[in-house]
């Protein structure tokens, strides 16, 4: 691994499923190593703590940018995705953006009707540098 670029995945779980495992795959075709958060740690401060972690440790961030926002932990007042874009930004690191076309088929669970204006704001921020 140490040889292979090291992609941070980044997206909303519960919608985008497919989506990362598309990401995945095509990361493992060009022999990237996909770092992916599936599995969510028990607390939300640990859940932020990894999080941070895999994009201090990657190469390159790839968000996808679905139509829900995210987990917003308490004492927080952006999604964890976000804090992971975030730091992406800080670091400088190259960013890689898929944001979901507004025609794409969805279901009405894999829409965040209560975040609307926090889920377009990285997606506006999403500049070339």
């Amino acid at each position: 691994m140490a040889d292979r670029e090291v992609v941070m995945i980044s997206s909303t779980i519960r919608d985008l499923p497919l989506h990362r495992g598309e990401v995945k795959k095509a990361c493992l075709q060009q022999e990237m190593f996909p770092d992916m958060m599936e599995h969510l740690p028990a607390s939300a401060s640990d859940a932020i703590r990894v999080s941070l972690e895999k994009v201090d440790k990657a190469d390159i961030y790839l968000g996808i940018f679905g139509h829900r926002y995210g987990y917003i932990p308490d004492g927080y007042a952006i999604s964890i995705t976000e804090v992971e874009y975030n730091r992406a930004v800080e670091r400088r690191i190259h960013r890689i953006i898929f944001i979901m076309h507004e025609e794409h088929p969805i279901t009405i669970s894999d829409i965040d009707f209560n975040n609307r204006d926090k889920l377009n704001a990285p997606k506006y921020r999403t500049k070339v540098e």
